[in-house]
C-alpha cells in the first residue's frame, strides 16, 4: 500500500461538541444510524448537532453481526432523507452498517448487482456527491472509525461480505470517551482482544509498511497494558481512554496493512457458530501466532518469528531468542483471555463436539476464501486450517 489512509480523528474531552464546529456550514440534515439500545445516548450527539443548524434523524435498526438486507434498509431510509452527512454511532456494526448504508445511498444503482464484486478495491465510485461520513465509536475494539473496509453477513451461504475500498474510510473519527463507560465487561473484553488481533495482524500482515508498523506496535503495546485494567474496573475514565484510542491507533495500523490469519479464522468462526466478532478473533489469535511463527513465510515477505519478537520485546518480554519470545508473548495473550474471561477455545465458548464435526468442513471453506487469507505471511489451507480449527476447539 504506497499510502496512508486516515480521517480527521478527534479525541479527547469535549470530542462531541468539536464534532459539531466541525459539521458547521455543511449542511442542514443528518442521520445517525445506530442500534435500539444506543439510540437514547445519541441525545448529546443530536443536541451539539442542533445548534449548529443540523435536522437530525436517527434510523435505529442496526443488528449484531448485521446483513447486507439491514444496510439496504438503512439506505432506503438515507435516499428518503437525503442528509449532507452520515453518522455511525456505535461498535462495529453500527460503523459498518453506516458505511454500507451511505456507499448505497450514494450508489443507489450498486444495489442491483452483486455487491461482493462491485465495492473492491480498483472499483471506481465517486462518492461524496451527496453525503460525508462521521464515525462515532462506542466500543474499543473494531477500529471501524478509521479503516476502509465494512464487514456484513450472507446467512444464507455462512459467509462474510466485504466491502473494501479506500474511500469508505470515514471523513472524521470522533473518540468521545464517556461513550465508553458503560460498556459490559464481556464486550469491553472481547473488543479489546480484537485490539491486540488487529495490531499484531496488522504487523505481520504481507502489506506491512513503515507507515503501518509503528501504529501496530503502539496499539500493541496500550491494549496489552490497559485491556485487564479496564475489565478490572469498567469505570477507571483513563483505562477506557486508553483503550478507545488504542482501538482507533491499531485500525491506523491495520487499515494500512491489513489483518491476517487470526481474522480468517475468526470470520469463519463467527459467521458459522453466530458468535460475536471479538470473540471470535480472541479465541482464533494465539493458534494463528503459533501457526505463522512456525510456517516459512511467502517469498519476500518478512519472518513473521522475527516481527511477532518484536512485538514480544515493544510490550516488556525480554527473552533471548526470538522463538522464546514469541511463546511468551502467545502465553502473555491467553493469560490476559483467563484474566478477562474470555474463552480460551471454541469448546469454552459452547461449541459442541457434535457440532464442530459437522461444521468443520463449512469452517475450512470459508476461511479459505476469506480476503485475510491474501494477506496473511504463509500459506494456510486444507489440511492445515482443518487442524487448526480442531485446535481452537480443543484448547
Amino acid at each position: 500500500m504506497p499510502y496512508f489512509l486516515s480521517p480527521r480523528v478527534i479525541f479527547g474531552k469535549g470530542a462531541m461538541k468539536r464534532l459539531a464546529s466541525e459539521l458547521e456550514g455543511k449542511g442542514d440534515k443528518a442521520v445517525v444510524i445506530t442500534d435500539q439500545i444506543l439510540k437514547d445516548k445519541c441525545g448529546d450527539l443530536v443536541e451539539a448537532l442542533s445548534t449548529v443548524g443540523y435536522d437530525v434523524k436517527i434510523w435505529d435498526g442496526v443488528e449484531a453481526d448485521p446483513t447486507l438486507d439491514v444496510a439496504l434498509r438503512a439506505s432506503r431510509f438515507l435516499l428518503d432523507i437525503n442528509p449532507q452527512w452520515v453518522i455511525g454511532f456505535g461498535g462495529g456494526s453500527a460503523i459498518d452498517t453506516a458505511k454500507a448504508a451511505w456507499v448505497l445511498y450514494e450508489r443507489p444503482d450498486l444495489a442491483d448487482g452483486d455487491l461482493t464484486k462491485s465495492i473492491l478495491p480498483r472499483a471506481v465510485l465517486n462518492l461524496r456527491r451527496k453525503a460525508r461520513l462521521a464515525a462515532v465509536p462506542t466500543t474499543s475494539g473494531t477500529g471501524a472509525d478509521v479503516t476502509w473496509v465494512a464487514v456484513l453477513t450472507d446467512r444464507a451461504m455462512n459467509r462474510k461480505i466485504v466491502f473494501a475500498h479506500n474511500d469508505i474510510v470515514p471523513d472524521l473519527s470522533v473518540l468521545e470517551t464517556s461513550l465508553t463507560l458503560e460498556l459490559p465487561k464481556g464486550l469491553t473484553a472481547s473488543t479489546g482482544l480484537d485490539v491486540i488481533a488487529h495490531a499484531i495482524d496488522g504487523y505481520t500482515s504481507k502489506q506491512r509498511s513503515d507507515f503501518s508498523d509503528g501504529p501496530c506496535l503502539q496499539a500493541a503495546r496500550m491494549a496489552m497494558e490497559w485491556l485487564p485494567k479496564v475489565c478490572h474496573d469498567g469505570s477507571n475514565y483513563e483505562a477506557r481512554e486508553k483503550m478507545l484510542n488504542a482501538a482507533t491507533i491499531a485500525g491506523l495500523g491495520f487499515g494500512n496493512s491489513n489483518t491476517g490469519l487470526s481474522h480468517a479464522l475468526g470470520h469463519s468462526a463467527g459467521a458459522v457458530f453466530h458468535m460475536g466478532h471479538g470473540r471470535a478473533i480472541g479465541i482464533a489469535l494465539s493458534y494463528s501466532l503459533d501457526y505463522i511463527s512456525t510456517k516459512p513465510p511467502y517469498e519476500g515477505v518478512l519472518d513473521p518469528l522475527s516481527r511477532l519478537a518484536d512485538i514480544a520485546r515493544f510490550v516488556g518480554i525480554d527473552d533471548a531468542s526470538p522463538r522464546e519470545a514469541v511463546d511468551a508473548l502467545i502465553a502473555k495473550i491467553r493469560a490476559i483471555q483467563k484474566e478477562i474471561g474470555e474463552p480460551a477455545s471454541l469448546k469454552e465458548a459452547g461449541i459442541t463436539e457434535d457440532r464442530m464435526k459437522a461444521e468443520l468442513d463449512t469452517l475450512v471453506q470459508v476461511a479459505e476464501k476469506d480476503p485475510n487469507m491474501f494477506t496473511t505471511p504463509c500459506e494456510c489451507k486444507g489440511d492445515a486450517l482443518r487442524e487448526l480449527f480442531e485446535r481452537m476447539w480443543r484448547g
